[in-house]
C-alpha cells in the first residue's frame, strides 16, 4: 500500500502523491514567506488558489486554520 490515500481509501497515483508533496512544500514556504514578512496573507492566498485549484476563499479558509493551529502549537509547546 502507498503511502497516500483518498478520503475512499483509495490508494493514490505516483502522479498524485507527488502532487501533494508539492503542495505541502508550497504551503510549507509560503508560511515561512508569511512569517517572515515577505509575503502577505492575501498573496499568499492567491498563489495557493490558483496552485492548489481551489477558490479564494476555500484556499484562505484552508491556509489560516492550519497556520493559526501551528502558530497555538508552537506556543503551546514553546516551538
Amino acid at each position: 500500500m502507498g503511502l497516500y490515500v483518498d478520503e475512499n481509501g483509495e490508494e493514490l497515483t505516483g502522479w498524485e502523491e507527488g502532487q501533494l508533496d508539492t503542495l505541502t512544500e508550497l504551503v510549507n514556504a509560503l508560511g515561512d514567506y508569511w512569517s517572515a514578512g515577505v509575503l502577505t496573507l492575501a498573496a499568499a492566498v492567491k498563489v495557493y488558489a490558483q496552485t492548489a485549484e481551489l477558490t479564494e476563499d476555500e484556499s484562505a479558509e484552508f491556509l489560516t486554520s492550519l497556520w493559526v493551529d501551528h502558530s497555538l502549537a508552537a506556543l503551546e509547546y514553546g516551538g
